[in-house]
């Protein structure tokens, strides 16, 4: 498998909320945070990320545009798949193992939502 080191300065959007998939990035220094934008220009921090972890993978294997978006917190080292490797590679995988990733994939969507849903709330009741 082919990967692609790419860095990113502390502060860039790596992608934006409704952005194509780019690829799936493996964190290999630095720190992300994911996060979704609401209307009025504020956002909520769904998750930060640092080495070894992936971002980018739910929008490219479901083939969708990115639910959240993603900027560095820091300088960030990464190895990126790119969508035509990645696709190469599913292709190679048994037909059973396609389908559980789908699963797995639709699953996280799930949980991801509901999360985010209770940290909407939880950002607009009174304290």
């Amino acid at each position: 498998m082919r990967v692609q080191p790419i860095s990113f300065d502390p502060d860039t959007i790596i992608f934006r909320e409704g952005d194509e998939p780019v690829g799936i990035f493996l964190i290999e220094s630095g720190e992300v945070e994911v996060f979704r934008e609401a209307d009025n220009g504020r956002h909520t921090r769904i998750a930060m990320l640092g080495r070894g972890e992936v971002f980018g993978e739910l929008a490219l294997i479901e083939g969708i545009p990115h639910t959240r978006s993603v900027r560095t917190v820091s300088l960030v080292d990464c190895l990126l798949i790119e969508p035509d490797q990645f696709k190469e590679m599913n292709e190679q995988a048994a037909p059973l193992i396609r389908m559980l990733l789908r699963r797995i994939v639709r699953k996280l969507h799930r949980t991801n939502d509901v999360a985010y849903g209770r940290s909407r709330k939880a950002d607009t009741q009174d304290p």
